[in-house]
């Protein structure tokens, strides 16, 4: 529940020349003045004070036991870098093998301006995308949290790191990522934010709560949240939701090109019943996009005002974006003891600030309710452009302020996807979807392809190209930052 440049020129030459060397020799300082220092296997605590901006820290390859790192003072520009080793011949695994519960297996404390990179390369580490940095548990309790982001930590970086909650076999709970502090209050530090995070290109599965856990409920008093972007990560095997973020109220924030798979597993009823949505925010404005989803047990994605801020605070107005996501089966893990599921949920409590809902161009398919359902607490907004097939209940619910156009609804088989039996929701040359949108469609569609293609941009998440393959639909390789 919700609590609430010859002959004259000859000079300008050497001077060039002499800036020239200047340069060079003032970068190299900078790179000589670098410093890296190495975290040994054997150790558990960390004291990051002394290491200075622009300075690395190594984490060796091997299987260490738990880490906390506290007190890195980096800058948003000049970050301190915590990587796994390129000479090693592996990743380094920190891990726990045993212990009670409400602990962490690597933990970053008062961080600021730090990134936690597990991209290195070892030797003999395959071609393909590689997680330098893993995060699990052989043995023990399951901690809180395996990865945690505490105290008055900010311009924190997380990636290519794996967190592998083993899951039910050895773990009954359990977050993948936590950023958060609930000692940390807003009363305390007037004016802070816990902002400038990213987590992305992150491999988290096979957890027994939420995937990632990024920022408090309202009703906490913790630091709020702004600029936090969430990219590029594949989220599978998860028991609660699996993107859970909260009092997100200023800033840019999104959750874009992400693959969630297979959430909300968990069959616990101890727990709230409204926590096994693939994205769920809430409260606050966000942009969510290019984002797959496949198999949930509660909603695809979920906008929800709960446990405030109330309207009167004058936190809003909180704008949702949500365009060019692929929502297949949402719902269909349910179990009775969930609440009603759908393809996208938006709404409030009453009393709380009211999001205001803009939802375009997405592809829901295989809803187990309603594809989009907005709840009578919703600012003014709209919904257009979207591909529904076979939702099980009727397929938008929305009041009647919010305005409905041009929305595709019928059957899969109506709607002349590539291959729809194989999760290819691509459009076929045929399809009675293209060059069907209304003006105002996103600049590249769920593939990053341009849109429009020939002529007017298509419906749903796909804009027809035949140039793109008949793959299954996965998120991009290319990086788009906004």
């Amino acid at each position: 529940m919700f609590k609430p440049c010859k002959g004259a020129t000859a000079g300008k030459q050497s001077i060039a020349k002499l800036t020239f060397v200047s340069v060079i020799l003032l970068g190299w300082s900078g790179l000589l003045n670098a410093a890296d220092h190495t975290i040994s296997l054997k150790t558990s605590t960390f004291d990051c004070s002394s290491v200075r901006a622009g300075d690395t820290v190594t984490l060796p390859s091997g299987t260490r036991d738990p880490l906390v790192i506290a007190g890195c003072n980096g800058t948003a520009s000049n970050p301190i870098t915590i990587r796994n080793d390129s000479r090693g011949t592996g990743p380094t695994v920190i891990r726990s093998s045993s212990g009670s519960e409400r602990a962490f297996v690597l933990a970053c404390n008062n961080c600021v301006g730090v990134v936690i990179d597990g991209s290195n390369k070892w030797s003999g580490a395959p071609n393909e995308e590689t997680y330098g940095i893993k995060i699990t548990m052989t043995g023990g309790e399951a901690p809180t949290a395996f990865l945690r982001i505490g105290g008055l930590s900010r311009f924190v970086t997380i990636r290519n790191v794996e967190v592998d909650g083993a899951w039910p076999a050895l773990a009954d709970h359990g977050i993948g990522i936590s950023v958060n502090d609930h000692k940390i209050k807003l009363a305390d530090h007037p004016g802070r934010w816990r902002e400038g995070i990213l987590i992305e290109r992150s491999y988290v599965h096979d957890i027994g709560a939420e995937g990632l856990y990024v920022g408090p409920p309202h009703y906490y008093g913790d630091l709020p949240l702004r600029n936090i972007e969430i990219r590029r990560n594949r989220i599978e095997d998860i028991g609660w939701n699996a993107i859970n973020t909260k009092s997100m109220w200023e800033g840019n924030n999104s959750i874009h090109h992400n693959v969630v798979r297979r959430v909300g597993k968990n069959s616990s009823t101890s727990t709230n019943t409204s926590q096994y949505s693939a994205i769920t925010n809430i409260s606050g404005t966000v942009k969510i996009y290019n984002n797959l989803i496949e198999s949930s047990g509660q909603h695809g994605i979920s906008q929800w005002t709960g446990g405030g801020p109330l309207a009167s605070e004058g936190k809003g107005p909180f704008e949702t974006y949500i365009w060019n996501n692929v929502i297949v089966g949402a719902g269909s893990l349910w179990r009775t003891f969930m609440g009603e599921s759908h393809g996208i949920n938006v709404g409030a409590q009453d009393g709380c600030e009211k999001p205001i809902p803009y939802i375009f161009n997405n592809t829901i398919v295989n809803a187990r309710r309603n594809a989009v359902r907005l709840a009578a607490n919703v600012g003014g907004g709209f919904v257009k452009d979207n591909i529904v097939a076979d939702a099980g209940s009727t397929p938008i619910v929305a009041p009647i302020f919010v305005t409905q156009a041009n929305n595709r609804v019928g059957a899969a088989s109506q709607m002349d996807f590539m291959d729809a039996e194989n999760s290819n929701f691509r459009l076929r040359a045929t399809s009675p979807a293209r060059n069907q949108s209304t003006n105002g469609f996103p600049e590249n569609d769920f593939d990053d392809v341009p849109r429009p293609q020939d002529g007017a941009g298509d419906q749903g998440a796909f804009e027809f190209s035949s140039e793109i393959s008949a793959a299954t639909p996965q998120a991009p390789s290319g990086l788009t930052v906004e």
